[in-house]
């Protein structure tokens, strides 16, 4: 895990953060109306220094040795446009694209690896990570995050025939909903158990996304947030004027960046 301080500045730095839209190859017209909100959310992202995605952007994205899957153009196109503008883009893996990381990197100049890292952005260390394996979840997503983080996980999946690595994927993707209230308070629980034995001092707010659940605890000068995931419902955080705050895009007025 790295850390990174970016070069002070009189004005606070903005940041966009995002996660789990699990974008697919070939989107049906409810995604396709999903992919133009989130288009219009790298429209806001263009008047931000930073723009943090915390991975599960992509449904499925592997890269074998000599080639990579077709799709994700308008989404690619939209980020092309962020770069552009100046704002740095970062990536952090989820369990669906970790995969992503070196086209990431070689497009946009995110870390090569998209593993979690702590940035300082004004006066918060901030860590941002997928989530995946932090809480606990069920053996489907702990499989397929084995099978993609993982040396031996890797070589059995470059092993097999795009075809059936993508069947998996796109099953495993029907697993990928928001949390019911029962599960959510699970969640909330097992997260409370972690803050309480967290022993990590690097940083005291964690950005987290996987879980599709929106909630915010703190623990001493701590603070652990979890987006909503874009999947579910448009739900993104930003960084402004020193703050963090969880938004709604559909909901909640867009920030003045």
């Amino acid at each position: 895990m790295g850390h990174i301080n970016p070069m002070s500045d009189k004005k606070q730095p903005t940041a966009i953060f995002v996660a789990d839209s699990h974008f697919h190859l070939n989107p049906d017209p409810a995604e396709q109306q999903r992919i133009r909100r989130f288009v219009e959310l790298m429209v806001l992202s263009q008047k931000a220094d930073h723009l943090f995605l915390l991975g599960d952007i992509f449904d499925f994205w592997f890269d074998y040795p000599h080639f990579r899957l077709n799709g994700y153009d308008e989404i690619l196109s939209a980020l092309d446009q962020v770069k552009a503008a100046g704002t740095t883009i970062h990536f952090v893996g989820g369990n669906h694209d970790i995969w992503a990381a070196g086209f990431m990197h070689k497009r946009y100049g995110s870390s090569p690896d998209g593993e979690p890292f702590v940035i300082t952005l004004g006066q918060r260390r901030i860590k941002v990570v997928h989530g995946d394996g932090l809480l606990g979840f069920d053996w489907a997503y702990n499989t397929f995050r084995a099978m993609v983080r993982t040396r031996t996980g890797i070589v059995l999946a470059k092993s097999l025939h795009p075809e059936i690595l993508y069947a998996f994927s796109e099953w495993l993707s029907g697993q990928s909903r928001g949390a019911t209230r029962d599960e959510a308070s699970r969640m909330e629980e097992k997260a409370r158990i972690w803050m309480d034995n967290c022993r990590e001092s690097d940083w005291d707010l964690m950005i987290m996304g996987h879980v599709h659940h929106r909630f915010e605890m703190s623990n001493g000068n701590q603070t652990l947030t979890a987006l909503a995931g874009w999947f579910d419902h448009p739900g993104y955080g930003v960084f402004i004027n020193g703050e963090f705050k969880l938004l709604d895009f559909d909901q909640d007025p867009l920030p003045n960046l």
